[in-house]
């Protein structure tokens, strides 16, 4: 059990050194725009966080190809995490239904 806490609150950390990683990166990167949505994610961010700034990056070219590749890395592991599957998620995803 203690073990198993430590890996959690080390998950917990590599999740915000992450968001810190995207608020710190170049505008070539990841538009200015997107950071304050990032800025606004919980500790660790839910999958319908990560899933919106996911979207406006791919569908607004708001991102590198590297960006959006980790934003999906940590979108799946965020749904794996919470026990949800895509197809719930986009059920939250209001800004689709625009």
């Amino acid at each position: 059990m203690k073990r198993c806490m430590l890996l959690y609150k080390e998950k917990i950390k590599m999740n915000k050194e992450i968001i810190d990683l995207l608020l710190r990166a170049p505008n070539t990167q990841i538009d200015v725009c997107m950071k304050p949505l990032i800025s606004k994610w919980s500790d660790p961010p839910t999958p319908i966080q990560v899933l919106e700034v996911l979207d406006n990056c791919i569908n607004g070219g708001l991102a590198s190809g590297f960006v959006v590749t980790l934003l999906q890395e940590i979108y799946e592991i965020t749904c794996k995490n919470n026990d949800i599957t895509h197809d719930e998620v986009i059920k939250q995803a209001h800004w689709r239904d625009k």
